[in-house]
């Protein structure tokens, strides 16, 4: 019984294979080391990196042949 949960539970699709791969990313591990300022508030350096977490997993599931979900690109809102 153990083993069915453990098999239900794994997440190993491609969008969360991608997600997980988008950590790797360059630009997404740059703001990760603090390089663009705190990321863990709102502001600049957290918009960039849900940004760049974003546009990292939609070029990894491109690479794998899968369309991202969606049909619209989001719109960046401006930070002050």
């Amino acid at each position: 019984m153990l083993l069915l949960m453990v098999s239900c539970s794994a997440d190993d699709t491609p969008q969360a294979q991608c997600e997980r791969q988008a950590d790797q990313d360059p630009t997404v591990r740059s703001i990760y080391r603090g390089d663009q300022g705190d990321y863990t508030r709102i502001g600049p350096a957290r918009s960039n990196l849900m940004f760049a977490k974003r546009q990292a997993t939609i070029a990894c599931l491109q690479a794998k042949g899968i369309l991202p979900p969606g049909g619209v690109e989001p719109v960046r809102p401006p930070v002050y």
